[in-house]
Formats: structure tokens, sequence, C-alpha cells
């Protein structure tokens, strides 16, 4: 019983300690693309925008909000899927809205449970370290620019825990030296990095095909 006990207790904690999820429509056009939507293509482009992110909750500025899009249109790139114009320029636009951005949640505790909070029953009332908790949510949207209707829609979501001991991985990329770069070895920056890329991913999978021309 006891062991049975640890093992669900190890179990639980996997999945708070990080998580990427989102819901959404099905993958448009996407039926043909290689396992890993993110693999360096050569081909055909779209050509597409990305607007500004709109935050949509408090304590967000806009230097942050500016270099996630920048982090967001850089993925976007690499992927040589895509062109990015100005909106006046195509007629696909990549709409985001910053639904939830914290950085750092406490009040979790590293007990077998781990990441469970003060008022979250018995899980929570385990003894334990403190955790910080970072969270962020997403609003996606790809919009037909002439008509205004919405292509495909998602909400993004994504949570990472610390774990205390360990010092979160980021990717030492440029977006992590600049105005990201307080979230370097953070939860928050585990959280944007894993919540970009499965942005970047939908966007992929769910572009048009008819959009892709010469």
């Amino acid at each position: 019983m006891k062991k049975s006990f640890k093992l669900f207790g190890c179990f639980v904690a996997s999945l708070l300690i990080s998580g990427c999820f989102s819901s959404g429509t099905i993958p448009a056009g996407g039926r043909n693309l290689p396992q890993d939507p993110l693999k360096r293509y050569s081909g055909h482009k779209a050509r597409i925008a990305v607007s500004d992110f709109e935050s949509k909750t408090s304590g967000l500025n806009t230097e942050v909000s500016q270099a996630l899009k920048e982090y967001l249109v850089s993925i976007l790139t690499s992927t040589g899927r895509f062109v990015i114009v100005p909106p006046s320029e195509t007629e696909l636009i990549v709409s985001v809205g910053i639904i939830e951005f914290v950085p750092e949640n406490s009040g979790g505790k590293s007990g077998i449970a781990g990441g469970g909070s003060a008022a979250s029953g018995f899980m929570g009332g385990l003894l334990g370290t403190a955790l910080n908790k970072a969270t962020m949510q997403l609003s996606l949207r790809i919009i037909e620019r002439g008509s205004s209707s919405i292509i495909s829609s998602r909400d993004i979501q994504s949570q990472a825990v610390e774990n205390p001991g360990n010092r979160i991985r980021t990717p030492r990329n440029k977006f992590f030296r600049g105005t990201l770069s307080e979230y370097a070895g953070t939860p928050m920056g585990k959280v944007i990095y894993e919540c970009l890329l499965e942005t970047a991913r939908y966007i992929v999978l769910n572009v048009p095909q008819d959009y892709y021309k010469d």
C-alpha cells in the first residue's frame, strides 16, 4: 500500500513539475508534414504576418511582449516555411494574446506530491520546501485578413515548477541574453521556451497549404 502511494505521488509530481497543453481545432492541411513540424524545410513558403502580442493581463510591459513576439518570429523563420511580412502585404495574420504571465507563484511544496498548494487538500498539506511555479497562457488565432474570419484558433498553456537544488536549463540564444535574460535558468524561462515552441508547431500545422506559393 505504501509503495503504491509513493508511486502515485511520483506520478502526480511528474505532471506538476512541467507541462505545456492546449485545446483547439484539428490541424488543417498538415497530414503530409514531417513528424517534427519545426524541422527545417525547403520549398514553397507562406507569407504571413505576426501581430504585436496583445497583453490581456497586468504586470507585463511592452518590452517583454515585443521580445516574445520576436522570439516566435525567429522560430517560425528558422523552419524555412514562412516569410514574415507586414499585415498589409499578406492575407494571413497570426494574432497572439497573452492571457496569463506569472513568472513566480510560490506556495507549493516539494514533498511527495511536489507543487501542491497549502489549500489543495492532503497533497498541499505534505511537508516540503516551498517551490517557485511559473505559468503562461496564450490565445492564438490565425486570421484571414480580407474577411476577418478565423481559420484556426487555440489556447496554449504552460507551467513549470522549480525542482529544489536543480537549476532549470533554458536555451543559450540571444533571446535569453536580452529583454528576457531575467528569466534564463528559471521556471518562467522554461515556460516561455516550451510555450512558444508549441505555438510555432501549431502555426505550421494549421496554415493551409493554399498559402504556400512561389
